[in-house]
């Protein structure tokens, strides 16, 4: 495949694995071998053929959550992501700003033991969760493909040089990883939440009308799960900042968020049952 010009660029055409050749074609001599390795791991665990324009603030930070549980110095291995993310913003490839998103993951306590009263379960909306469904059985499909690769790549008997071979092992650990995690999900997965009667607070699957106090705009959002999110489609993360302030709010209040640019106020007009 041609690597693309900047003149024949198309927001909407443009897959990762262009994106990334346009890149590192433009680096200066040198750089392309030292970054080549931890930029390609994004490339791959996004899948190369992913459109650029369906990037979402919580892939990258779902990528830079799973670079941080893999050990090592994570900072190091994302600097070359977040320059990536940063030239397709500066390049106008992208709408959103996406770089910001790979926060560097803090050390965390040890976990639960696991036992079943120590798990919280995860909250989704029945698309949401039809569409992990979904991930999971093409990843599984995908499992099966990628032993294929292997087997015949391991045909070649000079190991040394086998860059098929270093490809399909790499890939075959971000599918099993994603595969762990999805199951992982799964398994404590609770489509919608239940509610006692006449209780109106926001919670998972609730979908909301909220009123910008400063512009008197109002716009419609779905809270859900951080892995449903995608803000053009009006699905808010609960872990966003305006998601984690609406949790547990009631119609008629009002939440302040803090921003960049200030605080912003917004009213809750409306919460859907």
């Amino acid at each position: 495949m041609p690597i693309p010009t900047e003149t024949t660029l198309d927001l909407n055409d443009l897959d990762l694995n262009e994106a990334y050749s346009l890149y590192i074609d433009g680096l200066k001599q040198g750089q392309s071998r030292e970054l080549y390795q931890d930029l390609r791991r994004f490339v791959q665990w996004c899948k190369s053929t992913t459109k650029i324009a369906s990037i979402t603030p919580q892939t990258v930070a779902s990528y830079a959550e799973w670079i941080g549980r893999r050990g090592g110095d994570p900072a190091k291995k994302l600097a070359p992501v977040k320059a990536f993310l940063a030239y397709l913003k500066r390049k106008e490839l992208v709408e959103l700003s996406l770089a910001p998103h790979i926060r560097i993951p803090k050390g965390k306590g040890k976990r639960n033991s696991g036992t079943a009263s120590g798990i919280e379960p995860v909250y989704l909306t029945q698309d949401g969760f039809n569409k992990l469904t979904n991930e999971l059985e093409s990843l599984k499909i995908e499992r099966v493909k990628i032993v294929d690769d292997i087997g015949r790549a391991m045909e070649d008997k000079d190991f040394r040089e086998n860059a098929p071979l270093d490809a399909a092992k790499e890939r075959q650990g971000f599918v099993e990883s994603k595969l762990r995690e999805l199951e992982a999900v799964l398994s404590i997965a609770v489509v919608g939440e239940k509610t006692g009667k006449g209780q109106v607070r926001i919670s998972m699957g609730k979908k909301v009308r909220l009123k910008d106090a400063s512009t008197g705009k109002s716009r419609s959002y779905l809270l859900v799960h951080p892995r449903e999110a995608s803000p053009s489609d009006g699905k808010l993360s609960s872990e966003s900042p305006v998601g984690k302030a609406l949790l547990n709010k009631k119609q008629g209040e009002q939440i302040e968020v803090l921003a960049p640019k200030g605080t912003i106020h917004y009213l809750i007009e409306r919460v859907y049952g």
